[in-house]
């Protein structure tokens, strides 16, 4: 007998287990994964279904998926699907999950993983997969078309973020100092301009600086796999994401980051009905970036000395989302 965890729609856990195969409740929610893997030819990892398997049989499917069961997080789910299915130990360190699919009755994180297999090291799980075999993007859209491959909808999403400069990746603890010192290079312009003792992140402490890994998610930004910045954000209420802090390097401006960084949060958080920032009245730069994004000004404003004020901006609408599988 396999449980699942329920989620509300806000992703929140609740203290509800679901049995599957039983019908869910409207408005219940369990959690599944989708893993592809790719290697350095760039060619993905693919599994052909039994043909006895429920909901697309004898088809072509992505490296692995399923749902997480009781106590799994999302990462967990992805870890032991892969070896239950393919018999190999994925290395979650070279992955990152790429988006959100948020349906009926689930959360379906889309996980893509660079890691190099041997296909003589696999292990297929015999109830469950067939065959297994590496197949490009070209491949893999041609058997779509044919009917050999599931048809998800998000193919032109995963093969452009599989082939994207720009990648997130989860921070931790320990990337807390080199962290700190990039937000203080990226911030300090801003703090000589406006002379801001109060609020400039430059002032911030490593205590006050260590608290946002304890509270929603904080990434670093990677460009052609080398660190450009971090964006930080969380939920300020069930529905709402609040975009903390985000900071580029020098360096790496005009190259679109900061665009694609806002797409790329707002389909990693399906849940979220609108997304708020604050920033400066006068970066009339910064400002422009997030009118074009969607944000607009909600008249909110706070003085924090004569020369600063902050402004806040909200999104509620056409936000990046995928619906369905």
């Amino acid at each position: 007998m396999e449980l699942w965890n329920v989620y509300d729609q806000y992703r929140h856990l609740t203290d509800r287990i679901h049995k599957r195969g039983e019908e869910m409740k409207a408005g219940d929610y369990h959690l599944v994964v989708h893993v592809w893997i790719i290697n350095d030819d760039g060619q993905f990892l693919i599994q052909k279904r039994q043909p006895w398997k429920i909901g697309f049989p004898d088809m072509w499917d992505c490296s692995a998926a399923g749902s997480a069961v009781m106590g799994d997080n999302s990462e967990q789910a992805a870890i032991r699907e892969a070896k239950e299915e393919l018999g190999i130990d994925l290395d979650i360190e070279k992955g990152e999950r790429l988006f959100t699919v948020k349906f009926s009755q689930g959360f379906d994180d889309i996980w893509l993983v660079r890691q190099n297999v041997a296909l003589e090291d696999l292990h297929l799980q015999e109830e469950e997969v067939a065959d297994a075999k590496w197949a490009n993007e070209e491949e893999i859209r041609e058997m779509a078309e044919t009917g050999e491959f599931i048809p998800f909808n998000y193919f032109d999403l995963i093969f452009e973020m599989a082939n994207s400069s720009i990648a997130l990746k989860k921070a931790s603890v320990d990337d807390a100092d080199e962290l700190l010192a990039l937000q203080k290079e990226v911030f300090m312009p801003l703090y000589k301009k406006y002379n801001d003792h109060e609020t400039s992140p430059v002032t911030q402490t490593m205590e006050r600086f260590s608290a946002r890994f304890e509270r929603g998610d904080f990434f670093k930004i990677l460009f052609e796999g080398v660190l450009a910045g971090t964006v930080h954000v969380y939920e300020k209420s069930p529905g709402l994401m609040r975009l903390h802090i985000i900071n580029i390097l020098e360096e790496y401006h005009n190259n679109g980051i900061a665009q694609e960084v806002m797409k790329m949060l707002e389909l990693m958080y399906p849940e979220a009905d609108a997304w708020e920032l604050d920033t400066i009245l006068t970066e009339e730069r910064n400002c422009y970036l997030y009118e074009k994004m969607g944000y607009k000004r909600t008249g909110e404003v706070k003085e924090i000395n004569k020369d600063l004020t902050l402004i806040r901006y909200r999104k509620d609408s056409n936000l990046s989302k995928i619906e369905s599988l």
